[in-house]
């Protein structure tokens, strides 16, 4: 037993040293999230769970391994059959993520810490944000991204309560640096190309 868990924890931390960052491009999100509340905090904000869709986000890298985020979540949808809104959710995210290498090829993993601004039924509130996610490149351009994170909330602010939040989207790479490529303006194989 002890082998084989010394030989999966070398087998990830080869891949890893050895593997590709995956997220060194822009990318742009779309996709739907869940927003979890403890029982006693449901209580005040007047739902438990609350489903936001649609939501945006993009990707901008700024180094080798770092990158700035920021998205945009809306629960513009009252009832998705097994969740039924009665609060209003909406949210302004931004934040730093810290890009690990490739692990089996194609799921590139990260970390990232941020803030947030999510209105709800009272008023605006700013939450500190810390979490964790990754893209599965099913493409060269094209992935599925689940992420979660975890939204502090202060206790001098007495318009929102701390909250986990999920949330799935489908990213595009987009391919920044071929747009110009050769001083041709109208290229076909750079851009927006998924």
């Amino acid at each position: 037993m002890r082998k084989s868990f010394f030989v999966a924890v070398l087998l990830l931390i080869t891949s890893s040293i050895l593997g590709q960052n995956l997220n060194d491009s822009w990318q742009i999100g779309f996709g739907a999230g869940i927003t979890r509340f403890s029982a006693d905090d449901a209580t005040f904000i007047g739902d438990a769970t609350i489903f936001q869709v649609p939501r945006f986000n993009i990707t901008m890298p700024v180094g080798d391994r770092f990158s700035i985020d920021g998205a945009v979540s809306f629960n513009t949808i009252e009832d998705v059959g097994f969740i039924k809104n009665s609060a209003s959710y909406f949210s302004i995210d931004g934040s730093v993520r810290y890009n690990f290498d490739a692990v089996l090829e194609r799921f590139a993993p990260y970390i990232f810490a941020g803030g947030s601004v999510v209105d709800s039924e009272r008023k605006m509130t700013p939450t500190l944000n810390f979490g964790a996610g990754g893209i599965y490149w099913i493409s060269n351009r094209v992935g599925i991204n689940p992420q979660i994170y975890y939204k502090h909330s202060f206790e001098g602010y007495e318009s929102m309560r701390s909250h986990v939040q999920g949330t799935l989207s489908i990213i595009f790479r987009l391919d920044w640096f071929n747009l110009f490529k050769s001083g041709n303006h109208a290229t076909t194989s750079g851009g927006l190309c998924f």
